[in-house]
């Protein structure tokens, strides 16, 4: 829950300021080269493949307290009481210390916690409900990324080049989604005119590469949906890939 807290917070502050290297978080040239430093670490141990390219989930905890902090003009209509935000802001990263030293939290500790992330979500949940915007109503695809170091995000602006795949390849995809009123999830991968497609309820497909693939623009649908919902509600994303004879 420590970590669904920290990148919820860190999600609302990519859709407020940004997600690339050069968004005005406020805060030092340091941090930002710290950060920097982590994720071309991140990016060796995994052999050259970088998972997550966005800058800010590089940042350490009290760092997102900084932003929050510094842009609160930005955050104060959904956060509503600073002090507030700062008492259990405080809270869990007591909370962190403690599961950081080998310790368990006991059942109180745990409850607040699970207190708090409510807490958070319900406070992002009114605002755009004030505001009537679609995330409340509507499945979002956030980020598609793959086993070679590509991503593909909520923007053209956000995405890597066309992977180079050869029939026999083993390939993975990891989709990351969100419905507003957490319903169970569908993932699929299809393509259209071709004769394939994987269904399933994870969100991590791992699948060998056929000859139907074969193209120099092979465009496979990303798909997720909630098969429960009253209304439709399911988003599409097209990735191109490169698929060579073996």
């Amino acid at each position: 829950m420590i970590n669904e807290y920290e990148n919820t917070l860190r999600e609302l502050i990519t859709s407020l300021i940004g997600s690339s290297d050069t968004s005005n978080y406020k805060v030092s040239p340091e941090r930002i080269e710290k950060w920097k430093e982590k994720r071309e670490i991140e990016k060796k141990k995994n052999k050259g493949i970088l998972l997550e390219p966005r800058l800010i989930y590089y940042s350490d905890f009290y760092d997102i307290n900084t932003i929050i902090e510094k842009n609160w003009d930005i955050f104060s209509p959904i956060l509503n009481d600073k002090k507030r935000f700062s008492v259990f802001f405080k809270e869990i990263e007591q909370f962190r210390n403690t599961l950081a030293h080998g310790r368990k939290l006991i059942a109180s500790q745990e409850s607040l916690l699970s207190g708090i992330l409510m807490d958070l979500k319900n406070a992002i949940t009114i605002f755009h409900n004030k505001n009537h915007m679609k995330d409340d109503y509507f499945i979002e695809l956030i980020k598609v990324s793959d086993n070679l170091g590509n991503f593909w995000g909520k923007s053209v602006f956000e995405r890597s080049g066309k992977p180079n795949l050869k029939v026999g390849d083993q390939y993975e995809l990891l989709i990351e989604a969100n419905d507003p009123k957490d319903r169970k999830i569908q993932y699929e991968i299809l393509t259209l005119g071709l004769n394939f497609s994987l269904k399933q309820e994870s969100n991590r497909f791992i699948f060998q590469i056929g000859k139907e693939l074969i193209g120099q623009n092979t465009l496979l649908l990303v798909k997720v949906s909630t098969p429960d919902s009253e209304y439709k509600n399911e988003i599409m994303r097209k990735i191109s890939i490169i698929v060579y004879p073996e």
